[in-house]
């Protein structure tokens, strides 16, 4: 990739901090995810330096006996012996990192807070700028931006207090499901099969977001595609142009893919690499894919996730993740190893058109 060797004189390797951690009820998976990025980062390319922030918003640094392979993030032995700095000392230009790769999912890290910092650091970072990693956060939003741009969705009700609820059950049926709006990896998500089962899966969701999606029921497969490149290339021979993986589906033991199925129960669900789906349905799946990326201001990286209905063969949209997971069994690197990009490639990648952007952008003038 042309855009490594353009950032300083090509010959030194690129000081890379892996940031992951963060304040939200997805913090736990973050730190697998940023094992994995860290076990896959080119060595002969690449200077790692790990950043963990806690979960009371202390930025530590890791010792650099843990970066070895049989690194093993604990969050104890991370923060044992560290000096907690504030983001502007770990970003400083003593000491900063040529580039920040953002291993941090949910609030406060995959939604646009984060990316501002860093854009005001004037630092170049892995995935989504501010508004694309914004809008695939709020699913109310995303969903509506997603509508506008003929990408079906399913009927859906955003509240913000549960008084609001009132109708709801009626214009959407049951079974429904409650979820955070701004939260992923399943958290605070209960399906809904009656009544009086509503308040107990408002009162969950409440603990998680102030604003909560209620979301139509129907009995689908999950499948999902994952999204790597440019989408502002118009060159078909740029091998960072934006493009869409195999598609995958996720067949959970239980009745939904909960945070229970994805991390905790290692039987909890099987990955069927590609789909086993009609060519036409995965050639719809792959189109939306790239049209909800472009309809999000997405760049670089996201996963895209669909419910194909049983009975129909409808697909809808039902979320785009700008920060994906990278553990072992998560889908975006296990998408992209099946269309023959490997996790050490796809890292590359996605560090080159961080540089890219970071190039483009710094070419803006500032002032009149």
């Amino acid at each position: 990739m042309g855009e490594l060797s353009s950032h300083g004189n090509g010959l030194r390797k690129l000081k890379v901090l892996v940031l992951c951690g963060g304040r939200s009820a997805e913090h736990r998976v973050s730190l697998v995810s940023a094992k994995q990025v860290l076990g896959n980062l080119d060595r002969k390319k690449y200077l790692p330096e790990l950043v963990l922030i806690d979960s009371r918003g202390r930025w530590l640094k890791a010792e650099e006996k843990l970066l070895t392979g049989k690194f093993e993030v604990k969050e104890k032995d991370i923060a044992a012996g560290s000096k907690a700095l504030t983001p502007a000392e770990r970003l400083s230009d003593r000491g900063a990192p040529d580039l920040v790769f953002p291993v941090l999912h949910g609030p406060m890290g995959e939604d646009g807070t984060v990316q501002g910092m860093l854009e005001l650091a004037q630092i170049p970072y892995v995935g989504c700028g501010v508004l694309g990693s914004a809008l695939g956060m709020d699913k109310e939003i995303s969903k509506l931006l997603c509508l506008r741009a003929g990408i079906p969705v399913l009927p859906c009700l955003a509240i913000r207090h549960p008084e609001q609820v009132q109708g709801a059950p009626k214009r959407l049926g049951f079974p429904l499901f409650v979820k955070p709006a701004r939260l992923g990896s399943s958290v605070g998500v209960s399906k809904v099969k009656k009544p009086a089962e509503l308040p107990a899966a408002l009162k969950t969701a409440f603990l998680y977001d102030d604003k909560v999606l209620l979301e139509k029921g129907i009995e689908a497969r999950e499948l999902e595609c994952a999204l790597l490149g440019d989408p502002w290339s118009e060159d078909p021979e740029d091998p960072l142009r934006l493009k869409a993986s195999v598609i995958g589906e996720v067949v959970p033991g239980a009745e939904f893919y909960s945070y229970q199925s994805k991390y905790l129960d290692p039987e909890g669900a099987e990955l069927e690499i590609p789909a086993r789906i009609p060519a036409e349905a995965s050639e719809r799946v792959r189109k939306f894919s790239l049209l909800a990326f472009k309809a999000l201001d997405c760049y670089a990286m996201a996963r895209a996730d669909f419910l194909m209905e049983k009975k129909t063969g409808e697909i809808y949209l039902s979320e785009v993740n700008t920060i994906p997971g990278f553990t072992p069994g998560s889908m975006y690197p296990l998408l992209w190893k099946a269309s023959g990009v490997d996790t050490p490639e796809l890292l590359n990648r996605l560090i080159a058109l961080a540089l890219r952007r970071h190039r483009i952008r710094s070419r803006l003038k500032t002032a009149p």
